[in-house]
């Protein structure tokens, strides 16, 4: 096994030497799409988020909105702030609050497995504007394809009410004793920056994989490991592709539920050190994903 492993690890060496104008191309092409999208969006949140549970708005969730929460996924209702921060934002902004709550002790990590796998959004001007209004000039198909990624993550909830969490926010005191606004912020800029690059490096090293894999396979199937490695390339070639527009939407609809790759490690590396449950977050995401692509497409079979 051993063997196999240094073996692999030699054929990618291999690759990025002779491949290392693509290297570095798409380092410079990820980090660009970093600082261009990425960065400028969810830096703020970050920041926001981070204050937001130092001050304990999470309590004030938890009291108004979190216990209908709680009582729909049978959680608990200190999480609330997660599921509705992550659709303000965008992934893996979860991963991010999931931290921030684990590290308060205001929940535990059986909560913490449960949430992370139904609160999963892509950005909505991602969705609604870039693939909606840019790729398939309609703000009408931007919002539907967003209402598809709710209803999934609200599904994956509903299938998890069984899994039993404790509930331990019962016990969590409100500390009067704060920081001064100043030094709060300053702290949470400076975990911000961590995350952000620890995010940045996840993006250049799936874009990096990418370009190689685009050098030497063809683009139908460059669709196939895109849907699975990176959203964004995807539904670009996805709705460049010569089939019928039905099958396009199906597509990204798949790809915006799964999340990719790239955003699931992104999530793993910031709560690297806590012991979340990998493995059951990508098979419920898969199985999920694939579950609404063949409802779609048995759809699509009836109606024509």
């Amino acid at each position: 096994m051993r063997k196999i492993k240094y073996i692999l690890l030699s054929i990618i060496l291999i690759f990025f030497i002779l491949n290392i104008d693509i290297v570095i191309n798409s380092t410079k092409e990820a980090s660009i799409l970093f600082f261009d999208k990425v960065f400028i969006v969810t830096v703020p949140f970050i920041i926001l988020s981070d204050i937001l549970i130092y001050y304990d708005y999470h309590i004030f969730l938890k009291n108004t909105i979190g216990k209908c929460f709680s009582k729909i996924f049978k959680i608990d209702p200190n999480t609330s702030i997660v599921f509705i921060l992550s659709i303000l934002t965008s992934m893996p902004t979860n991963s991010i609050i999931v931290k921030d709550l684990i590290d308060k002790k205001i929940i535990d990590i059986n909560t913490a497995n449960k949430i992370m796998c139904f609160t999963y959004f892509p950005s909505i001007p991602f969705v609604i504007g870039t693939i909606g209004v840019s790729l398939y000039k309609s703000l009408k198909i931007g919002l539907i394809l967003y209402l598809f990624c709710l209803i999934n993550n609200i599904l994956i909830g509903l299938y998890l009410r069984k899994d039993k969490t404790n509930i331990i926010s019962n016990n969590y005191i409100i500390n009067s004793n704060k920081d001064d606004l100043f030094n709060t912020i300053n702290d949470s800029i400076i975990k911000c920056i961590n995350t952000s690059f620890m995010i940045l490096g996840n993006l250049i090293i799936f874009t990096t994989i990418i370009g190689i894999l685009n050098k030497y396979l063809s683009n139908n199937i460059m669709i196939g490991f895109t849907s699975i490695l990176e959203i964004t390339n995807a539904s670009v070639r996805i709705s460049e592709a010569n089939i019928d527009i039905f099958y396009k939407l199906i597509l990204t609809i798949f790809i915006l539920n799964f999340g990719s790759l790239s955003i699931l490690f992104q999530s793993f590396s910031i709560l690297s050190k806590y012991n979340i449950n990998k493995k059951r977050i990508l098979l419920i995401k898969l199985v999920f994903s694939t579950f609404s692509f063949i409802i779609l497409n048995i759809l699509y079979f009836i109606i024509q």
